[in-house]
């Protein structure tokens, strides 16, 4: 995933493509609550003290509201960054010219190891019925919708309807929020 961000944020700035540019900041955010969970999770499972007679479990929940606030602060920028391109490129304020070609090889790129990532991981969850990497495998085939939907903006982008690929930001931002 820190690959894929760092590849996806970076050309979908520079290949001029809001669809990319929201599945690198997707992928982003995968990077940075796998990172906050982990840590809430390892802390949750220590041992109780004299401070914490019960425990440190609470503290998955607040790992919960901090990736849930991470998120839906995520989406919410995204979609509405999209929104505003939209907007700008049916109102005439601003000069559409699609993204470049390799934007849309590096979304389909994405389509195929999310694929990979979906079936490998889901096949890990069965046989350590472990329900976090069962939630992994969840997340990368939502993953590997967005992507999707992202590819599908770009082509229709660069053949001539330039409104389509942020409208695919836009998709991916109600993915990541949902």
């Amino acid at each position: 995933n820190i690959g894929l961000a760092t590849l996806k944020t970076a050309f979908g700035v520079l290949g001029h493509s809001p669809a990319l540019l929201a599945e690198g900041i997707n992928s982003t955010s995968d990077v940075a609550y796998y990172v906050v969970a982990s840590i809430f999770v390892r802390m949750a499972n220590k041992p109780a003290d004299d401070e914490h007679p019960y425990g440190h479990q609470q503290l998955e929940s607040i790992a919960a509201v901090v990736v849930g606030s991470f998120i839906v602060t995520t989406a919410v920028a995204v979609f509405w960054d999209a929104i505003d391109k939209i907007w700008d490129i049916l109102d005439g304020g601003a000069v559409a010219q699609g993204a470049s070609s390799i934007t849309l090889w590096i979304a389909l790129l994405t389509v195929v190891i999310k694929i990979f990532l979906t079936i490998y991981i889901r096949k890990l969850g069965k046989e350590t019925r472990n329900p976090v990497v069962d939630a992994m495998a969840y997340d990368h085939r939502n993953d590997l919708f967005s992507a999707s939907a992202a590819s599908l903006g770009i082509f229709l982008g660069q053949r001539g309807l330039p409104w389509v690929d942020p409208l695919a930001g836009a998709i991916v931002a109600l993915l990541i929020l949902r």
